[in-house]
């Protein structure tokens, strides 16, 4: 369908994660249609301009959703509450807040494309770059979302199964209720669970899958390959990546084991150990709403430890050019590293 396409493109572009194949085939279809030319430039209006951002901006997004046949999935506002932070100082960076609008919508509009027929009609939370929510489900299951991240779920459990959708990261304390278990679907595993509470890191860009276990127990099916399943105990965390998958520990980021680094980010801190620079930078990018492009493929695989809670963005570049040799270039809203 045109529409679909449409989007699908657009939230391509706006991204940068388009083909030259794929901008030839967008741009056909704006030549072809004047509803779409009209569409994008307004769209193209709205990046180049410097002064106040363009009034209708998410009228039009909403307009292109209703076309695509998108429903309206907001969850009830009496579930969900959104988690404040403080807010990060960038002097050289403009954000506006529209500009947040077109990148939720442009996620939602390019997940159409791997929706299923059972994700159809369910109520969806969406967060923005920097920020987290809580969402209290049918059952009384508490989800906490992090930054970036969409949740799928139905208005009713109905049947012999509670079944939710995750792109991107969130903790879990889900409600006991043996005869009806509850199911996470993400990208690479299905995560099966009674009662327990768990957290669940899966966004699309993330070169791996993890699944750390606090509560209870889960049982996750690679997607992959659905004869793998893994079993996991309190403690117990789960990494699913190209190579296959591994069962770890939770990591701590002190020696009293008091300071849990996979759900730090609960806290608005962001801990890693040991972590590749381009996971960390993805981590990054959702934490303070920029790009980030490795120039020097070998730095993504230089591994790093640290902590940051408020610091900005170029205070913890500073930091960890302390530990390791790299320079970095800001150009509007994207950071080069090299």
């Amino acid at each position: 369908m045109e529409e679909e396409l449409f989007t699908e493109l657009l939230a391509k572009m706006l991204s940068g994660d388009i083909t030259p194949d794929e901008v030839v085939k967008f741009n056909r279809l704006i030549a072809g249609n004047t509803s779409f030319q009209k569409d994008y430039d307004a769209i193209k209006s709205y990046w180049t301009q410097d002064d106040e951002p363009y009034e209708n901006i998410v009228s039009i997004f909403e307009g292109i959703k209703k076309r695509a046949g998108i429903p309206d999935t907001t969850p009830e506002k009496d579930n969900v509450r959104e988690i404040n932070k403080p807010g990060y100082i960038f002097p050289w960076l403009r954000i506006i807040s529209a500009a947040v609008a077109i990148m939720i919508v442009s996620v939602g509009i390019y997940l159409i494309k791997t929706k299923s027929v059972q994700e159809t009609n369910l109520a969806q939370l969406q967060t923005k770059w920097g920020s987290t929510a809580q969402v209290k489900l049918p059952d009384g299951t508490m989800v906490t979302l992090n930054s970036l991240s969409v949740l799928k779920y139905p208005k009713h459990f109905n049947g012999k199964t509670r079944e939710v959708y995750l792109n991107g990261e969130g903790y879990f304390d889900v409600a006991s209720d043996h005869s009806h278990p509850f199911i996470v679907h993400t990208e690479k595993t299905a995560i099966k669970v009674l009662g327990t509470a768990f957290n669940l890191k899966s966004y699309a860009n993330d070169a791996q899958f993890e699944a750390t276990l606090f509560r209870g127990s889960i049982q996750a099916t690679l997607t992959n390959d659905p004869a793998i399943s893994v079993l996991l105990k309190p403690s117990d965390k789960l990494i699913v990546n190209a190579s296959g998958y591994q069962l770890t520990k939770e990591t701590y980021s002190d020696h009293s084991n008091t300071v849990n680094a996979e759900t730090a980010w609960m806290k608005h801190k962001l801990i890693f150990k040991n972590e590749p620079f381009n996971l960390l930078a993805n981590s990054l990018v959702r934490k303070y709403g920029l790009n980030i492009v490795f120039k020097d493929d070998k730095l993504k695989s230089i591994r790093l430890s640290g902590e940051f809670e408020s610091e900005n963005i170029e205070q913890v570049l500073l930091s960890l050019q302390v530990v390791t040799k790299f320079n970095y270039k800001v150009s509007g809203n994207t950071i080069y590293i090299f």
